[in-house]
């Protein structure tokens, strides 16, 4: 922190516009990014999409770099309800897909009864 002042960048810095001075500035900085991180780890918590053929399921989220998306293969019975906890508004919409958590809601899908329907276990030819 002390060769601050010694920074050489191609553009000048004007921070009394935001800030009273340089310290004021980083820690806007600072949170200014952290929030950054927690929006983008709640947005990859969101399926974009989620397909359906049959009993098997592919969930499409996106990845850690923008534009870049993630698949996870599931089949029905394979989602499960997180238990409540923490302090979060939407504690009723955390599920688990092969261990990984989302957050689902039923507008995402046609009916609430899909939604069902996907986290019921398939039955067996016995029964």
């Amino acid at each position: 922190m002390k060769d601050f002042h010694n920074i050489v960048v191609p553009f000048e810095i004007e921070f009394a516009t935001l800030t009273a001075n340089e310290t004021d500035l980083l820690y806007f900085l600072g949170f200014f990014f952290l929030i950054n991180i927690v929006i983008r780890i709640m947005v990859n918590r969101y399926p974009l999409r989620i397909y359906q053929n049959g009993k098997q399921y592919l969930a499409v989220f996106e990845g850690q770099i923008p534009t870049i998306t993630k698949q996870v293969e599931f089949k029905q019975g394979d989602v499960a309800p997180v238990p409540p906890g923490g302090v979060l508004p939407w504690q009723d919409a955390r599920y688990k897909i092969n261990d990984k958590q989302v957050l689902l809601l039923e507008d995402y899908f046609r009916t609430p009864s899909d939604m069902t329907v996907m986290m019921m276990p398939p039955k067996s030819n016995d029964e």
